[in-house]
């Protein structure tokens, strides 16, 4: 997803990231705001070296909110007990 198309999806996208990646704060999400550059300091500064598998979700979500998901290998990606799976 490049930069037009983070910002076009930022207030459907924000609510799906809290849920399933906690670690995002409030604090995050505000400073944001649909910047794609800031979104990669975020998953940076809180996943580290997995701040792929949060790229990679977020990118296999936009394709879903799209209608673009045919082709897009599912990868099972692990979810915090006591929180729900919204990413289908």
């Amino acid at each position: 997803m490049n930069q037009e198309q983070f910002q076009q999806s930022w207030y459907q996208l924000k609510g799906y990231l809290k849920k399933n990646w906690g670690e995002v704060t409030d604090e995050d999400i505000a400073e944001i705001e649909g910047d794609q550059n800031k979104f990669h300091a975020a998953l940076e500064k809180r996943y580290g070296e997995r701040r792929e598998e949060v790229r990679d979700w977020a990118d296999r979500w936009y394709a879903k909110w799209t209608g673009q998901y045919i082709g897009y290998k599912e990868v099972k990606v692990a979810v915090p007990a006591g929180t729900e799976d919204v990413s289908t």
